[in-house]
């Protein structure tokens, strides 16, 4: 089985300045030095030294980078319960903020040393001034064409790490299928080495795909949007393959800052942590900056339960993104120039279980987390999360009782759960990005599913743009 770990700090550095940072265990570390268990459940990033340095690294620069990490790091919405149950759940899984504060210090002065020179020091200041400058010289070369057949939507982000963008993409085309249309995905494959067109009648068993060099991210699109991926890391290839199915409409998951790839829309995610500092890498988590940005054409903004009830204009400020509801502007410290023309709040996503035979079966939705805590209470589970923001997927499985024994390999990144197995292993929980990277295990599979409700208006308008239709 095609197994990984976390890239050596080496190449994490130099990738803080590229495409992308993988951020596993972030804000929260389950475990401390001496290995002791937290509220959350145990804890493995990887027992080897090195590993362990990367992940504290990672999680000392998103507590530099945003530094309300504690307030983000809320669990998923897993009910439709009320906002007096969803600030219960809250309290639950962040019994102690004083004590996570403290777990997800800096274990070490070399940690501090590498912080402060990312993000404080004047070389830190200096690569980060560079990041925006070179990123603003590449945004200018955008290429808009309304007219554009097929129409390209890019749907991206400004900050690193995982914000919503898959799902959200799975939703629009799930949405857009249902109105008729041909939808196929673009998608670079960070994580896989395989190239190509990836069928979803290919995909009976999605492991084979993942063993054969596909990546996590591909195989979960194709599968979930039933639609064919064209995954390159050079977006414009990937578009050429794309054509040749001819498709209405197509949606490009990422690709905001590949401005070689030509496009008739942009969509603009931002997620509960907002955009930290606002500062460019390495200094902050911004990937272009801020100040006289080309707007976007839509900006969509996940609401959490905290947020519940809030005007949009409070919701913007809490953020520090600006006042104005109808089109979302920088604050001051970034300039007043606008993020987006037009906007969106979307609800969480919302957590849900199904059992991984009939997830591959395409079921189309499981039960809720909290029904599946009672299902297997005192039940001991072991838990794989190879995804970015892992940490608030295991606060949101304690909030419901579930003892789970937690496995981080890091954003990608698969393990051997052969050898995590014992026999007081009662089930394997693990997320959709995990599930598509093992095969039978011989005990039950059950798969957490992020969905998220695709906004009706952005709908309405894709569709009139896949049709040649004039939109508002």
């Amino acid at each position: 089985m095609r197994t990984g770990f976390t890239q050596s700090y080496p190449q994490k550095l130099c990738m803080i300045f590229g495409r992308s940072v993988s951020l596993h265990s972030i804000g929260i570390c389950l475990c401390d030095d001496s290995g002791r268990k937290s509220s959350h459940g145990d804890f493995h990033p990887d027992r080897m030294p090195l590993t362990r340095f990367v992940a504290r690294l990672e999680q000392s620069l998103l507590r530099a980078w945003f530094p309300d990490t504690l307030r983000w790091q809320s669990p998923m919405r897993c009910s439709e319960g009320n906002s007096a149950q969803r600030r219960d759940l809250q309290s639950a899984a962040v019994p102690n903020h004083a004590g996570l504060a403290q777990a997800v210090e800096p274990s070490g002065p070399l940690i501090r040393v590498c912080v402060w020179l990312l993000t404080r020091s004047w070389l830190g200041q200096l690569a980060s001034l560079l990041t925006a400058r070179i990123a603003a010289r590449r945004r200018a070369k955008r290429v808009i064409n309304p007219c554009q057949r097929p129409p390209v939507v890019v749907i991206g982000n400004l900050v690193v790490g995982g914000s919503g963008k898959t799902p959200l993409v799975i939703a629009l085309a799930q949405a857009l299928k249902q109105r008729g249309l041909s939808i196929a995905v673009l998608c670079s494959g960070y994580g896989g080495k395989r190239e190509g067109l990836l069928r979803r009648d290919l995909l009976d068993d999605p492991s084979m795909a993942w063993n054969a060099g596909w990546s996590d991210e591909a195989i979960l699109l194709a599968m979930a949007s039933d639609c064919d991926v064209a995954v390159a890391r050079d977006r414009r290839a990937a578009l050429a393959l794309c054509l040749q199915a001819g498709p209405d409409l197509v949606l490009s998951d990422d690709g905001l800052q590949h401005h070689r790839l030509e496009r008739a829309m942009e969509v603009l995610l931002v997620d509960a942590r907002g955009l930290g500092n606002r500062r460019c890498l390495p200094a902050g988590p911004l990937r272009e900056p801020l100040r006289d940005r080309q707007s976007s054409d839509w900006l969509l903004q996940f609401t959490g339960p905290e947020t519940e009830g809030r005007t949009e204009a409070n919701h913007a400020a809490e953020f520090g993104l600006g006042q104005d509801p109808k089109a979302l502007s920088a604050s001051d410290d970034g300039g007043l120039q606008q993020l987006a023309k037009r906007r969106a709040l979307v609800a969480e996503p919302l957590l849900t279980v199904l059992e991984r035979a009939a997830w591959l079966a395409g079921e189309p939705s499981g039960i809720d987390l909290a029904d599946f805590a009672k299902r297997l209470a005192g039940s001991r589970l072991l838990g794989v999360a190879g995804i970015a923001q892992a940490a608030a997927l295991a606060a949101s499985c304690a909030a419901q009782g579930l003892e789970i024994d937690w496995h981080f390999p890091g954003d990608h990144q698969a393990i051997d759960l052969a050898q995590l197995m014992h026999d007081s292993v009662a089930a394997i929980v693990m997320t959709a990005k995990d599930a598509v990277k093992y095969g039978i295990q011989p005990v039950p599979v059950y798969v957490l599913v992020k969905t998220v409700i695709a906004p009706e208006s952005l709908c309405l308008e894709l569709e009139r743009i896949a049709r040649g239709q004039p939109t508002a």
